[in-house]
C-alpha cells in the first residue's frame, strides 16, 4: 500500500489461528470484504472518519505485488515502504487487540450490501416458495395398498384401472367406483363413468367374440352392471353370438362330412359360406384352415382313388401296391377312416385270393398269398388262420391215417376267439369221420400192392366200404376206378395182341381177322377207344386195297383222254370209303378238263374259219373260260395271243388309211391279251396324231422392244418364237405310199409331219403375251 491512502496504518496482521486457518475476519468473502472497504473508503473520504479493518489477504498479495512491482522500478523506496507498512500494521495490532470483536460487528451492520442481499435472499425465497407450493400437484394416492374415504381418489384408482381397456380392468373400475354411497356427490359423474365403461365392458366382448372366444365373450359380457344401459343389450348380443357361432359349426361340420364322402364341391360350397356368418374369426381362421384342409383331403382323395385302380385290376401285386397307398394317410386326415376301410377290403381281396389257390390245392401259393395281408390289418388273424388250415389241409389231402391225425392237431391250435374256429371245428369232425373210412382204403391200397387181378378185386371191394358221405369218397373212387382199369387192360391186352399179330400180313383177310379180334374188347372197357383205332385203320387199309385200282383204272383212261371212261370208273367209289375224298377231286378235274376242252373246241372254230375282229374277239373270250389250273390253258393264252396280234396288224393296216378305225380296231384287244399293253401305245399315238398338241409362240412386247440397246432389224414385225417349225397350209398331205406298207409304225408320229392327213388346214397356234 501506498502512504496517500486514507485508510489508517494501523491494520493489525491476518494471524493464522491455532488450529492453522485463518480467523473469522479473514473468513469472509473477498467480495464482501472488497464492498465494505470500498464503503468505508468512500465514508472515510466524505467525512474524514476512519473505520478501521482488516486487511484481507487478497489487500495484502496485492500491496505485496505492487511493493514488487515498484520495488522492481525502486529498490530502495521498496525498502521504505515495507518497514512503514510493517510499524503501522505493528501499531494496529497493539491498539486493536481489546476492541476487535466491536469493530467486527459495526462492520456488518453498517453494510448496505450485506442488508440488501438480506432483504433478496428472504424475499426470493418467499416468492419461491409460494410458487412452488402452487405448482405443486397433490400426492398421488397408491391405488390397492391402502383404504381411503375420499370419492376422488375412488374415482381416480377407477379410471386408472379403465385405461388398462381389458374385462379385468373395466369390472375393477366398475367395483372401485360402486363402493361410494349412492347420495356421494359425485354419484353423477360416477353414474356417467360406469355407462360408459359397460359400453366398453360391451364392444371388448364383441371384440373378444370376433376373435373366437365366445366362452370368454359370454362371459364377460354378463358381468356387465344389470342397471346400465348396455345390459339390456347384453341378452340379444349373446343370442346373435351363439347363432352365427352354430351355423359357424354347423357349415364347418357339414363341409368335413362332405371331405370324408370325398364330395369336393359340395365342401367347397360350405366353405365359402364362412365368409358370410359375421365372425372375423371363422372368416379368416377357421376358413383358411378350412380352405388347406380340403386341398390337403383332395390330394389323399387323388391318392386313394389310384389305390382303387389298382386294386381293380385284381393280381397281388397290385393290390400290395394299393394297400402301401392308402396307408400313407394320417390318422388326423378326414379320409382316414374310408382309407382304413379300403385297406381292409383290399387285405379281404387278397385273402380271396389265397382261398381260390386253397381250393385248386395250390398250396404253396395259397400260404404265400395269405402272409401278403398287413399287420395292422383287421384281417390279419383270418389271414393267420388261414395259413394254418391250409397247412393242414394240404397234410390231409395224403389221406392216410396219419396224415389226418396231423392235420387235426393243427387245426386244433385254432382257439375259439379265433376268426376261422368254427371253419376249424368243421374241418375237424371231417377228419375225424374219415379216419375209419381211410383205414379201410389203406386195406385196399395194400391188396393192390401186387397187381393180381383177384387182389385188384379185393381192393375194389375194400374200397368201396368208404361212405358216400365221407371226405375220402371222391379218392376212393379215383382209385376204384384206376384199379378197375388195371383190370381191364390185364383181360384186354391179348385180343390186342393177337390182332395185332394177324393184321401184320397186310392182306384183306388177315386184316379182317384182326378187326373180328378186336371187336372182342367190348364198350366201357379200359382199351376199348384203343381198340376202335385199331380196328378203323385196318378198315381203312382193307378200303384202300378195294379201291385204290378203281382209282388208278380211271387215271389211266383220262391220261389216254377218256374223260367220260374215267369219270364213270372213279364214281365207282361208293361214299365213306378211304377214297371216295380222292375220286370225287379227280372227278371234278376231268369234268372240268372236259368243259375246257369244249371251250377251246369252239373257240379255234370261230377263230380260225374266220378273219373278223369281231369273231376273233368272240374267239378270245371263249378261250379266256379256260380254267387256270387246267392243262388247256396254255393252249388257250397261245390262241388269244395269235388272234390279237391278228386284230393289231388288221389296226396297223388300216392306220395308213383311217385312223379313227384303226383305233377302234386295237380298243378291241382284250384286257387279259399279252399284246394289250402294245395296242394301246399304238392308240395313244395315233390319238396324238389325230389331236395334236397346241404351239406355244412367244410374243414379245413393244417395251420390251424399246428397251433393247441394239436396234431390231424389222421393226414392223413381231419377233416369235416357235417350238415346231410352221407348217404351211398349201403343202399338199403326204400320201398313203408315204408310209411303208409291211406294218404301221411303233414309235409316235411327229404331230407337225403328220398334219394333213385327214384335214388341209394347219394346227392353231397359241400365242403367249
Amino acid at each position: 500500500m501506498t502512504k496517500d491512502r486514507k485508510f489508517p496504518e494501523q491494520w493489525p496482521n491476518a494471524q493464522p489461528s491455532e488450529s492453522g486457518q485463518p480467523d473469522s475476519s479473514a473468513k469472509m468473502p473477498a467480495s464482501s470484504l472488497s464492498g465494505f472497504r470500498g464503503s468505508a473508503a468512500g465514508a472515510g473520504s466524505r467525512q474524514g472518519s476512519y473505520l478501521h479493518l482488516p486487511p484481507s489477504n487478497s489487500d495484502v498479495s496485492s500491496g505485496r505485488e505492487a511493493t514488487d512491482r515498484t520495488g522492481s522500478r525502486n529498490p530502495k523506496r521498496f525498502g521504505q515502504s515495507t518497514r512503514a507498512e510493517q510499524e503501522s500494521r505493528q501499531r494496529y495490532r497493539d491498539r486493536g487487540s481489546s476492541d476487535h470483536p466491536l469493530h467486527g460487528w459495526l462492520k456488518w451492520l453498517t453494510n448496505w450490501q450485506l442488508w440488501a442481499l438480506i432483504t433478496f435472499l428472504l424475499t426470493g425465497g418467499l416468492g419461491g416458495t409460494a410458487l412452488l407450493m402452487l405448482l405443486r400437484l397433490p400426492e398421488t394416492p397408491t391405488c390397492g395398498e391402502s383404504a381411503w374415504t375420499s370419492g376422488s381418489e375412488h374415482l381416480y384408482c377407477a379410471q386408472q384401472a379403465a385405461s388398462e381397456k381389458t374385462v379385468d380392468g373395466l369390472l375393477r373400475a366398475i367395483a372401485e367406483v360402486n363402493q361410494l354411497p349412492s347420495d356421494h356427490p359425485l354419484r353423477p359423474e360416477i353414474n356417467r363413468q360406469i355407462e360408459k365403461w359397460a359400453g366398453q365392458l360391451l364392444d371388448l366382448a364383441e371384440k373378444i367374440f370376433n376373435e373366437g372366444k365366445l366362452t370368454e365373450a359370454i362371459t364377460s359380457a354378463r358381468q356387465i352392471p344389470s342397471n346400465t344401459t348396455a345390459a339390456g343389450l347384453v341378452q340379444e348380443r349373446i343370442t346373435r353370438w351363439q347363432s352365427i357361432w352354430n351355423e359357424a359349426e354347423k357349415l364347418y361340420k357339414n363341409a368335413e362330412s362332405e371331405l370324408e364322402k370325398e364330395n369336393w364341391n359340395q365342401a367347397l360350397g360350405y366353405m365359402r359360406q364362412l365368409l358370410s356368418v359375421e365372425n372375423t374369426y371363422w372368416e379368416t381362421v377357421r376358413y383358411d384352415g378350412l380352405n388347406q384342409l380340403i386341398r390337403v383331403t383332395q390330394q389323399e382323395g387323388q391318392t386313394l382313388e389310384k389305390a382303387r385302380s389298382l386294386a381293380e385290376q385284381g393280381e397281388l401285386k397290385n393290390i400290395t401296391e394299393a394297400i402301401a397307398l392308402v396307408d400313407k394317410i394320417e390318422p388326423q386326415s378326414k379320409l382316414y377312416k374310408k382309407s382304413r376301410s379300403l385297406a381292409t377290403d383290399f387285405a379281404k381281396q387278397i385273402l380271396a385270393l389265397a382261398r381260390k389257390n386253397g381250393e385248386d390245392q395250390k398250396w404253396e401259393d395259397a400260404i404265400y398269398m395269405a402272409r401278403q395281408v398287413p399287420g395292422n390289418s383287421s384281417v390279419k388273424k383270418e389271414a393267420e388262420d388261414f395259413i394254418e388250415l391250409t397247412r393242414a389241409r394240404s397234410i390231409a389231402t395224403r389221406v392216410t391215417v396219419r396224415s389226418l391225425e396231423d392235420a387235426i392237431a393243427k387245426a386244433q391250435v385254432i382257439g375259439p376267439d379265433r376268426p376261422l374256429h368254427l371253419e376249424a371245428k368243421r374241418l375237424i369232425s371231417q377228419w375225424q369221420d374219415s379216419i375209419k373210412d381211410v383205414a379201410y382204403l389203406e386195406q385196399a391200397r395194400n391188396m393192390a400192392m401186387s397187381g393180381n387181378v383177384n387182389n385188384l378185386r379185393s381192393a375194389i371191394a375194400q374200397a368201396q366200404l368208404v361212405s358216400r358221405t365221407n371226405l375220402v369218397w371222391d379218392r376212393a373212387q379215383e382209385e376204384i376206378n384206376e384199379w378197375q382199369s388195371r383190370i381191364e387192360e390185364t383181360e384186354d391186352r391179348p385180343y390186342l395182341r393177337q390182332a395185332e399179330q394177324l393184321a401184320s400180313y397186310r392182306d384183306r383177310a388177315s386184316l379182317q381177322a384182326a378187326i373180328d379180334t378186336a371187336r372182342n374188347v367190348g364198350s366201357g372197357r379200359a382199351l376199348y377207344s384203343e381198340a376202335q383205332d385199331k380196328i378203323q385203320g385196318w378198315n381203312q387199309e382193307i378200303q384202300r386195297l378195294e379201291d385204290q385200282p378203281i382209282l388208278d383204272r380211271a387215271w389211266n383212261l383220262a391220261q389216254w383222254g377218256n374223260l367220260n371212261g374215267a369219270i364213270a370208273t372213279a364214281q365207282g367209289i361208293r361214299p365213306g370209303r378211304l377214297l371216295y375224298t380222292d375220286a370225287q377231286a379227280a372227278i371234278q378235274t376231268w369234268q372240268q378238263e372236259g368243259r375246257d376242252r369244249q371251250l377251246l373246241d369252239s373257240a379255234y372254230q370261230l377263230g380260225d374259219i374266220s378273219q373278223s375282229p369281231e369273231r376273233l374277239m368272240q374267239a378270245m373270250d371263249l378261250a379266256n373260260q379256260v380254267s387256270s389250273k387246267s392243262n388247256l390253258r396254255f393252249s388257250a393264252d397261245a390262241a388269244i395271243q395269235d388272234w390279237s396280234q391278228r386284230i393289231l396288224a388288221l389296226a396297223q393296216q388300216r392306220s395308213l388309211e383311217n385312223l379313227p378305225q384303226a383305233i377302234e380296231l386295237a380298243r378291241m384287244i382284250p384286257f387279259y391279251s399279252n399284246l394289250y399293253n402294245q395296242a394301246m401305245r399304238e392308240v395313244e399315238a395315233w390319238e396324238t396324231i389325230l389331236n395334236p398338241p397346241p404351239v406355244r409362240v412367244r410374243e414379245t412386247s413393244p417395251a420390251a422392244i424399246d428397251r433393247s440397246p441394239t436396234p431390231t432389224p424389222f421393226p414392223q414385225e413381231t419377233p416369235t418364237e416357235s417350238v415346231n417349225p410352221p407348217v404351211s397350209p398349201s403343202e399338199p398331205p403326204p400320201t398313203p405310199t408315204d408310209f411303208p406298207a409291211t406294218a404301221a409304225p411303233t414309235m409316235p408320229i411327229d404331230p407337225i409331219e403328220g398334219v394333213g392327213r385327214d384335214s388341209q388346214n394347219p394346227p392353231p397356234i397359241e400365242r403367249i403375251e
